[in-house]
């Protein structure tokens, strides 16, 4: 079994993934591109268990310096909020002089909008680190960021990161490519995603649920149990 495999299975073991059981009477979620999905991943299962954290940052260091070398690296910078102990236990495995993240800029009316707020030497190497993503948005938006505050910073030209759901070079990310230990693109895991106005599960009587990670465990019940109601669930109207 390839690596990528054996930490997917790890996560589905771990209880970090979602599948629709089929019936109608499960919900199922609605992403943050606007989609719907029969499947979910929530990444911060996986890491918030301590022995998942350190062996999946060791290991994506290791691929790091396989393809950068024994460059120095001035600063890893994390992504809120998940992403934040994964790159601090990253940037210690590749003994980094700093570690930081990029934060939520609530000035703005813009949620995706994120914000440095460290100050770094010119010419200082920076290397992003992400748990998870879809589309390459918010690594794009982290070094804008981190550019804004620091415009001679200098960006390694890789993302780092546990999964990733898009191609190594993906679409939102112009300023680097991805090196991710779970790289969905390779390999079919039978997840599906439809507009609202044409969502099959949608036709079939499921209900849209808006805040499945704040009911993760709940979630993870109904899969096996579809009489399961949600404690919490949030629901689109």
């Amino acid at each position: 079994m390839s690596s990528t495999l054996f930490r997917w299975k790890e996560l589905e073991e771990g209880g970090g993934v979602w599948r629709h059981s089929g019936d109608p009477r499960s919900p199922h979620v609605v992403l943050r591109s606007g989609l719907h999905s029969d499947g979910f991943i929530d990444t911060l299962q996986y890491l918030s268990v301590i022995p998942n954290l350190v062996s999946a940052s060791a290991n994506l260091a290791d691929a790091i310096r396989e393809v950068i070398g024994n460059e120095a690296i001035d600063w890893v910078m994390g992504s809120p909020m998940a992403g934040i102990p994964f790159a601090t236990m990253v940037g210690m495995r590749l003994k980094a002089r700093r570690v930081g993240f990029t934060e939520k800029d609530d000035s703005k009316n813009n949620p995706e909008s994120l914000v440095c707020r460290f100050d770094m030497i010119p010419g200082s190497r920076v290397l992003m680190i992400e748990e998870m993503s879809t589309t390459g948005g918010t690594p794009q938006r982290g070094i804008n960021a981190v550019l804004a505050k620091n415009p001679e910073a200098e960006i390694i030209p890789y993302v780092g990161a546990l999964l990733t759901r898009c191609p190594k070079r993906a679409p939102e990310l112009t300023s680097a490519e991805f090196l991710p230990l779970i790289d969905l693109s390779t390999f079919d895991v039978g997840f599906h995603q439809w507009a609202p106005a044409v969502c099959p599960l949608c036709a079939s009587g499921s209900r849209v649920v808006t805040n499945v990670k704040k009911v993760w465990r709940e979630f993870l019940r109904n899969m096996g149990n579809p009489s399961h109601e949600i404690v919490g669930a949030e629901y689109s109207s």
